[in-house]
């Protein structure tokens, strides 16, 4: 089967959990013997950057500007339109949203990862425009993969898209699992561990009321934001204001620690979004031997299964309740590493390159249908 990845997340972001997927499943595609192309014209992506050159179209550039996308965004829509046309894929899987598309010929299929901006459109500037282009997406793709269960029900719900028309297919974690040792000694023994963006719906202002409310948390553990955010003014007035010592809070990024040594050395990982599409971080964690307390919102709770703890994420007592609970019980963490090393082994990239290659079949079987079906009527008119 020919099969292109558009250029749509690659010229727009170095890293990143979107383009990090697109890597991965690629790479099992590829492992399952397909013609796959990733193709970008022009590129600032690292992980394309690592991918072969047979299997790539697209020049590297260390940086492209974000002012200019929209210049950037049309030269790779027209190289990638006539590369369309010369390979002629089975399959064109577009790496994010967007208005542009490539005609009716060709068989498309998109990913939906959440729907953050509609349920919460608050913490976004621009939440109108990128839900506009975001329908727009799943009106004109032949087929829609969601990355969880939860993200499929939501965009039913605010999108009102045809269930046949949607297939889930979850994600895993690149990071390889570990042999969990007993009483390992870790560097970062009293720490707690938040991962990604803090803003808006993350609930960094939660967790800090929840941490300051407790003598014990603050008198014993501290808390590392890893992500690469600085702290901001009103982050810093938060802190302040629930009585937190300032040398008890940490802001990492990858120039201090590689993140799987993070989950390695840390008491636990803290996730207290309001909703997320699937929850990376618990799956990192769970792989690492890393305990996990996480929030049920969204579809977290999917992904960490039935034998974690969980919070109300808008709760800062149930919170700080339920961090005493698990850093006071050594056996409870126990079954908590337990527990997450073997639920992380239901989620793999070879699964859900399998589930995706599913779709592909699917769609280009209905296609050959219509065409025959089409072919037949011709006959009789």
């Amino acid at each position: 089967m020919r099969i292109i990845f558009d250029y749509k997340i690659y010229y727009q972001q170095k890293v990143g959990g979107i383009s990090n997927y697109f890597y991965n499943l690629g790479s099992e595609l590829l492992n399952l013997n397909n013609n796959l192309k990733f193709v970008c014209p022009m590129y600032k992506n690292k992980y394309i950057k690592i991918v072969k050159s047979e299997n790539k179209k697209g020049l590297f550039f260390k940086f492209l500007p974000s002012k200019g996308s929209k210049i950037f965004e049309n030269i790779n829509h027209v190289l990638t339109n006539n590369f369309i046309n010369n390979f002629e894929p089975n399959i064109v899987h577009e790496t994010y949203y967007s208005k542009k598309n490539y005609g009716k010929k060709v068989k498309t299929v998109c990913t939906f990862f959440d729907m953050i901006n509609e349920i919460f459109p608050k913490y976004f500037n621009n939440s109108a425009e990128i839900t506009e282009i975001k329908k727009i997406t799943a009106e004109r793709a032949d087929k829609i993969l969601c990355i969880s269960n939860k993200t499929k029900q939501d965009l039913i719900k605010y999108f009102n898209v045809e269930e046949r028309k949607i297939q889930v297919s979850l994600l895993s974690s690149g990071f390889e699992k570990i042999k969990f040792v007993e009483n390992k000694k870790k560097k970062f023994s009293d720490c707690i561990l938040f991962v990604g963006s803090r803003h808006g719906y993350k609930n960094f202002e939660s967790l800090i009321i929840a941490y300051g409310k407790s003598n014990y948390l603050k008198n014993n553990f501290r808390i590392i934001f890893y992500g690469g955010e600085k702290l901001s003014k009103y982050e810093l007035e938060i802190i302040k204001k629930n009585n937190i010592k300032i040398e008890n809070i940490f802001f990492f990024d990858d120039n201090d620690f590689d993140l799987p040594f993070l989950y390695s050395n840390v008491s636990i990982l803290i996730y207290p979004s309001l909703y997320e599409g699937f929850g990376m971080p618990i799956l990192e964690a769970m792989k690492l031997g890393c305990p996990v307390l996480s929030s049920n919102g969204g579809a977290l709770k999917e992904v960490g299964g039935d034998g974690m703890e969980y919070f109300d994420p808008l709760n800062t007592d149930e919170i700080s309740t339920k961090l005493e609970k698990i850093l006071n019980s050594e056996s409870l963490i126990k079954n908590i590493i337990d527990y997450g090393l073997k639920r992380s082994n239901e989620f793999s990239w070879k699964k859900c390159a399998e589930q995706t290659l599913k779709v592909y079949n699917n769609l280009q079987n209905e296609w050959k249908y219509k065409g025959k079906a089409f072919d037949y009527c011709s006959r009789w008119f």
